[in-house]
């Protein structure tokens, strides 16, 4: 069954977790939602056909103009909302 929170998570699961962790999944989703791993530089992420490292996301944005940034963010909008799920604050992370 298919659910809304990262690696099969229950809602209850999800809210537990730590933000640090909670933020790394969902940089690994957001890459995964949005195909990162076919053109990553990662040999890795191709073989396993899946993001294996959450800041490919943070690297990819830092090299596109301000409109493709712009159109990413937008896209990756729904997974982020569920950063905030069950918690007290960023811990100085950035955001997606």
């Amino acid at each position: 069954m298919k659910t809304k929170y990262p690696r099969g998570m229950s809602y209850t699961q999800w809210r537990r977790t730590p933000f640090r962790i909670r933020h790394r999944l969902l940089g690994l989703a957001i890459n995964n939602a949005l195909g990162y791993w076919r053109s990553c530089a990662d040999a890795r992420c191709r073989r396993a056909r899946g993001c294996q490292d959450h800041e490919c996301y943070w690297r990819r944005l830092e090299e596109m103009p301000y409109e493709g940034q712009k159109r990413v963010r937008e896209a990756a909008a729904p997974l982020a909302k569920l950063l905030w799920i069950g918690c007290a604050g960023s811990e100085g992370r950035p955001l997606y």
